[in-house]
Formats: structure tokens, sequence, C-alpha cells
């Protein structure tokens, strides 16, 4: 293979856009018999599932335009339908701007007589349970938004720094930022029930990546990277497959990426094993009956709910609707600091909870569920994150390795900023050999 060809790691969003976009040849090394990554779907029972809840949208133009022109046609827009189930009740997305829903007078008085006069407290936070308080109040923060983020996290909300809220927690949003050199790019802003989001008019969200596999390179399956000689520029597999690169970029989670390199410092290593993930189970209900007015998520902050946010995927698409059963998904996060409950009692307690709080028709309309483990969900925002992240790119960037996408940067990214980062790593990739370092 010639020194200016491209191995990636991974068939996920980043890396397969990163081989769309290259200049040059280039193959996909995927451990998994499919593509997509962390957006592949499942389908069982007549229902189709995703790993959580999935819908596209971004702030990137050259992203939505790729999608679409992908897509030709086969694609579904709508608005977005969340909601909060708080005491029994559902009411609008987000929980801060819904307390005049609040069915008991007292909460709401004492969400409303919490909140804050300024931003003040919140800017100056540097933890997010701080910040939480400090945005949005003592009153919001107790009876919603500091369970929620609990569940959600699992850990100790004063572990995870908030440099990312802006993007993600609805009333924190900026919608632009200039750049070094003066540029203007939009951000992220958080989703609400007013956004407007795509999905394939077809099957499910992993349809997008598998369109994308036509204008990619080859795509090798089942490929499982065991180590890395950098010296050889080589990558061997779990099957025995040895495989020659010029430049390398990996979707791997990172720690796994700097263990499977031949010499990697040790304290690039040590320091890798200290960044945190949420794992999370994926509880997949297949349920009869049609969806009617189900709305497509719902965030949950009460204990008595495993999972902190229900999809209902079949309200995704005009062609789901319409079939005789529809997938719920229960996204139950969980880590060393909160483990998991066993799956048949994880399923058993979302069914019973869905049918109490009369989201499926009784706990007989479920016909057949399974559970899916992913180790690795959401990456955590801990405070040293940004320098491990950084100091592991600056090692490997010189030797002509790239990481990239959720778990490659360590990111809280949606499946469109993987996309996006794909592009521009290809832009970067397109000038000549060792100039992009």
């Amino acid at each position: 293979m010639a020194r200016d060809d491209l191995l990636i790691i991974g068939a996920g969003p980043a890396g397969l856009s990163l081989s769309m976009a290259y200049d040059g040849s280039s193959r996909i090394l995927e451990r998994a018999g499919e593509v997509g990554g962390l957006c592949r779907s499942v389908s069982f029972g007549g229902a189709v599932f995703d790993l959580g809840g999935h819908s596209f949208h971004s702030p990137h133009p050259e992203v939505m335009d790729l999608v679409e022109d992908l897509m030709a046609g086969h694609w579904s827009g709508q608005r977005r339908d969340a909601r909060v189930h708080f005491q029994g009740e559902l009411i609008d997305y987000p929980f801060q701007n819904s307390i005049d829903q609040i069915a008991d007078p007292i909460v709401a008085a004492d969400c409303r007589r919490g909140a804050p006069t300024s931003t003040a407290a919140a800017d100056a936070a540097t933890n997010l349970e701080d910040w939480i308080q400090g945005r949005f109040g003592e009153g919001v923060a107790r009876h919603f938004m500091l369970p929620y983020n609990r569940k959600l996290w699992a850990r100790d909300l004063r572990r995870v720094s908030c440099e990312w809220v802006s993007e993600r927690i609805a009333g924190a949003e900026v919608q632009a930022v200039k750049t070094p050199n003066g540029a203007v790019v939009p951000k992220r802003q958080p989703l609400r029930s007013t956004s407007e989001i795509g999905y394939p008019a077809e099957g499910g969200f992993g349809g997008i990546f598998k369109t994308m596999t036509s204008r990619c390179g080859p795509i090798s399956f089942d490929q499982d990277v065991t180590s890395i000689d950098l010296n050889a520029r080589s990558v061997r597999t779990a099957g025995g497959a040895t495989w020659n690169w010029g430049r390398l970029v990996s979707t791997m989670p990172l720690p796994l990426l700097l263990s499977a390199i031949d010499g990697c410092p040790a304290s690039l290593l040590a320091a890798a094993d200290r960044l945190e993930t949420v794992s999370m189970k994926i509880v997949m209900l297949c349920v009869a009956g049609p969806v009617a007015d189900a709305p497509q998520r719902v965030y949950v902050a009460s204990p008595d709910m495993p999972a902190h946010k229900i999809a209902f995927n079949h309200t995704s698409s005009p062609n789901l609707r319409s079939r005789p059963v529809h997938a719920i998904m229960a996204e139950v996060a969980y880590s060393p600091d909160k483990p998991a409950p066993a799956d048949d009692e994880l399923i058993a307690t979302s069914v019973d909870w869905l049918a109490d709080a009369g989201l499926i028709s009784s706990t007989a309309a479920v016909v057949e569920a399974r559970v899916v483990d992913l180790v690795h969900g959401y990456p955590v925002y801990t405070h040293e994150r940004p320098a491990i992240v950084a100091a592991a790119r600056a090692w490997l960037e010189p030797r002509g390795v790239h990481t990239i996408g959720r778990f490659g940067a360590w990111a809280y990214v949606n499946s469109d900023a993987c996309i996006h980062e794909g592009l521009k790593l290809a832009a970067r990739l397109k000038a000549p050999w060792g100039a992009e370092v």
C-alpha cells in the first residue's frame, strides 16, 4: 500500500464521512459486521430500533446538504415533540420553560421563586452541579435538573465540567463563536420542542450510514484492531490480518487506541485510563398497536423509572407510524458509581412503569423485549479530559495518526458533528504529505 493511502478504524459517521471526502484511496476496518457504530439500527418483531433515540439536525449547512443529497428524497422531516414526565403528568420539554404546566402549585411556586435574576453564578461555575443551581435556581435544580442529570451521568455531578452545556441544555445557548482567525462559526443549539428534525423515510436511522457506503472506499468487516506498529506503519487485527498504512485515522475509544499502539508512553496510557464514560443499557420493547399520539421523547427524573430517556422510535417517520407494532427504547445509564439492574429486572420495571404512566395500553402489549449493552455510551466531560485528549493528539499526529469521533475525541457529539469532523479532517489530509501536522 502506498505511503499516502489512508486506513480508517471504524465505520461510524466520522469514519464513513472521512472516507467519502478523502482524495485518494482509503480503506475502513470495522470491528462489527455492519456500518453505523452507535448509529446503527436493529429490527425485530416488525419494529425498528436505534441505539438510543436518534434524529438528524445540524448547524452545519454542508452536513445537512450532504445527508439530504445522500438520501435522495428518501427523507422525512417533522417538528420535534419532546415531553418531561413529572409527578404523573407529561409537560413540555424543557422543564424549566414549562413551570406553568406543573400541576402542584407548591412545586411550581418553588421553581419560580428560586429562579436566578442573572447568570453570574452559572458563569462562575466550574462543575455541572453548581452550574445547574446557578443557572436555574434551587427549585428547578432540586425538582428536576439535578435528579435527571444524576441519572444521565451516573456519577457525582461535581466531577463533571460544564464547558459543553451551551450545546446540550436549553437555556444555555450560544448562537455562534469566533475562531482565532475571526471567522464566525455557528454553534449547535440544544433541541427544543420547536426544533425541526429529519429521519430516513423508510427503515431506521442507520440507513443514513448504509447509504454512505456507496461513496466510500472499501470496508473490511469483522476486523477488531489489536495492535498498531507505528514504525512499520501497520495494523494487526484479531483474525491475524495485517494492514499497512500511510496515514491512520482512528475512531476507536481513545484509551483502546493508545493501548493497542506498541511502545505508547506509559504516562499517556495512565492518563487515558482516567477518561470516564457513561455506559448504557438500551431496553428495546416491541409493542403491539399503533403509536397514536405518543411523543418522540420523554425525559424522566423519577427514580421509579430506571431510564432517564424514553424514545418512541415509530414516531420518527410516516412509514414507521403505519406499522402494526412500534418500538420503544428506554435508555438506562450506569457506571461503577451507579450499577445497572439485571436485564430481566430492567425490562420488567420499564414495562410496568410505561403501563402505569399510560404510555402503553398494558403490560401485555409488549410482545418482545431485548436489552443492548453499550459499554461506551456517553463520554464524560471531567475536568482533566481536555488536557488528556490534547496530549494524546500531540503525540499521535506527528506520527501520522489522527483520532476523531465521539470516543476518538472523547466529545459528547452527535452524528452530524462526527460527519463534520470527518469532512474537516479530509480537507486537512488533502494537503501535501506532512503539511497537515
